[in-house]
């Protein structure tokens, strides 16, 4: 069945969102918060399969576009949200596509040796530190690599800072100190002996102005 996008409070006129602050004046909210739940970045526009408190506009990404103009975003926010997209290629050209030139995707998602990572059933793919690098997002790299294979698609990326992230224990024990120091080491040898928690990224939009 296909899902029906229902706007909850701000009105989008011609790809314009317009919010109110407290002394009744209109700013334009420069970031977009996919997946926000209950808990909206400030000033942002929210974003969810679920009409939520909070919660601007209801979307199901595998199933619809985003209903922004070109070029809206200087940020969008994707916290916990990629690890339940069925068509990611897809949904990135999205994102990419509401983006201004220079703008930031804050990308977190589980790390694939964490338990919650297998333990949600709505989980459909799971993440390593190398899938955020130019050879696996290859289609979608800033590069001037002629043998990769980037002209399936004009989504254009630089790669940004990317940490993994552990619970406090580990922290303690210096090994996510050690994790992000030497990350191939860690993947290769160390995951399912030192299981992390989180994996975040920055991606950042690249295209003319």
């Amino acid at each position: 069945m296909v899902c029906i996008m229902t706007i909850l409070s701000n009105r989008y006129s011609d790809g314009v969102s317009m919010t109110k602050d407290g002394d009744n004046s209109t700013t334009e909210n420069k970031a977009l918060h996919i997946g926000c739940g209950v808990h909206k970045m400030p000033g942002s526009i929210g974003l969810d399969i679920t009409a939520l408190p909070g919660v601007d506009v209801v979307l199901d990404l595998d199933r619809e576009k985003l209903p922004f103009p070109d070029n809206r975003f200087e940020t969008v926010y994707a916290h916990h949200v990629l690890e339940h997209i069925r068509n990611l290629p897809d949904v990135l050209a999205e994102m990419y596509r509401v983006c201004k030139p220079g703008a930031v995707i804050d990308i977190v998602v589980p790390y694939y040796t964490c338990v919650g990572a297998f333990g949600d059933p709505t989980h459909v793919r799971f993440f390593t530190l190398r899938f955020f690098t130019y050879r696996t997002l290859e289609h979608f790299a800033e590069t001037e690599d002629k043998e990769r294979y980037t002209w399936f698609t004009t989504t254009r990326f630089k790669i940004g800072p990317r940490r993994i992230g552990f619970g406090r224990l580990f922290r303690f024990m210096l090994i996510e100190f050690l994790a992000n120091r030497w990350p191939n080491i860690y993947e290769n040898f160390f995951a399912f002996s030192f299981p992390a928690r989180t994996l975040s990224v920055k991606l950042i939009v690249s295209k003319a102005e």
